[in-house]
């Protein structure tokens, strides 16, 4: 049975009350592509939601910089935990070893020379510390161990298909973004390090995954371009028994690098992993009642809104940044607006911050994903 010590204070952050955190070292061993053993305590950040269980167990994983690996101390992934914990989840995120606190050397996930890169040994490193954290996450009374989902980024996400390939025990899903390896994009931009012995790795997973599986990538990511990411799940879904259980989203650019989408771009991806986790049996919060879509606008345009007022745009941007169940409600002259996300009663609340200045009815805009506003709706602008 896996041990963790606990109690570990942390000066340079206050753990979050609100999502349950705390913070374990967990002893792991792992070999490296030398057949060097490393023994350390890997540090692992967990949250949890309000009330007794049993949860589903989501893990998170981190990606590999190819500067600094001992920052940040320890990983959390604030914004993707509060979507998981929102969700039913208890979560836990890894900081592998070689990274962060549990110090950069010796550097169990090194994989080689650009040119005699050795991948498949490396990612067995990162899958092997996290069925360490796994196990020990199932052995919590408060969780239901046949309920597992891995979601990575970058390293993190080919770590995620590489636990995938190997079925532990309760995995349901696995969620790969930007997942590659050996990209650079200050030396090398779209071009990583043997992107074909990457290709067939990811065959050779093919051959073995049994879950559903969700690969993101971006259209500008500058670690491993546009072109290989796709040719890396084509050789993974030719090799698999069953194609249908693998999709791909192929997202436009994102900002200057949309390698980093997974961090910067949740308004953007939370309703594409919503629907993909949905499609796996996990419920995902929404406001009570029967909201239609009319088609007024699209949802992610700011300049849409029946408005005069740059405020309330600005406003709409900071709404879009919130998490189900959500709402941004405005007075039919356009004038003032309220919203709110994250919680049941969301309307409520956006109703009740509109109605306390408008001079005129409120009404929603958007609930949940919806835009439910009328062209009647609209008075005097």
């Amino acid at each position: 049975m896996l041990a963790a010590s606990s109690g570990i204070v942390w000066a340079e952050e206050q753990l979050s009350t609100a999502l349950n955190e705390s913070v374990i070292k967990l002893p792991t061993t792992v070999s490296n592509i030398f057949n060097q053993v490393i023994t350390k305590d890997m540090v692992v950040t967990q949250f949890r939601p309000h009330g007794e269980g049993p949860f589903p167990i989501a893990i998170l994983l981190h990606g590999r910089s190819y500067k600094d690996r001992s920052k940040p101390g320890r990983e959390r992934f604030l914004q993707a935990t509060k979507y998981f914990v929102n969700r039913g989840f208890a979560v836990w995120v890894p900081t592998r070893l070689g990274y962060g606190e549990s110090g950069t050397e010796p550097d169990p996930e090194y994989s080689g020379t650009c040119s005699g890169k050795k991948y498949i040994p490396a990612y067995e490193v990162a899958a092997s510390s996290t069925l360490d954290v796994i196990a020990y996450a199932k052995q919590q009374s408060y969780v239901d161990p046949a309920r597992i989902v891995v979601l990575g980024q970058s390293y993190g996400g080919t770590t995620a298909i590489t636990l995938a390939a190997k079925n532990p025990s309760g995995l349901i899903a696995a969620i790969n973004f930007a997942g590659g390896g050996g990209g650079n994009p200050e030396t090398q931009p779209n071009e990583p390090c043997r992107p074909d012995l990457l290709k067939e790795m990811f065959g050779l997973y093919g051959k073995t995954a049994k879950v559903p599986s969700l690969w993101i990538y971006t259209e500008n990511d500058k670690y491993f371009g546009s072109v290989y990411p796709k040719q890396w799940f084509a050789e993974f879904q030719k090799q698999s028994p069953d194609r249908q259980l693998a999709e791909y989203r192929a997202m436009p650019a994102f900002s200057d690098n949309g390698h980093f989408f997974f961090s910067r771009g949740f308004s953007i991806w939370r309703p594409v992993v919503d629907e993909f986790l949905r499609r796996q049996g996990v419920p995902i919060p929404h406001t009570p009642g029967s909201f239609q879509d009319t088609g007024f606008a699209n949802i992610y345009e700011p300049a849409s809104l029946p408005v005069n007022k740059a405020e309330i745009r600005e406003h709409y941007v900071k709404f879009l940044e919130l998490d189900l169940p959500r709402a941004f409600v405005m007075d039919a002259a356009g004038e003032f607006a309220g919203y709110a996300g994250g919680m049941p009663d969301a309307l409520e609340k956006a109703m009740a911050i509109c109605k306390k200045r408008a001079q005129k009815e409120c009404l929603a805009y958007v609930v949940d994903d919806k835009v439910v506003w009328k062209k009647t709706n609209i008075s005097e602008l």
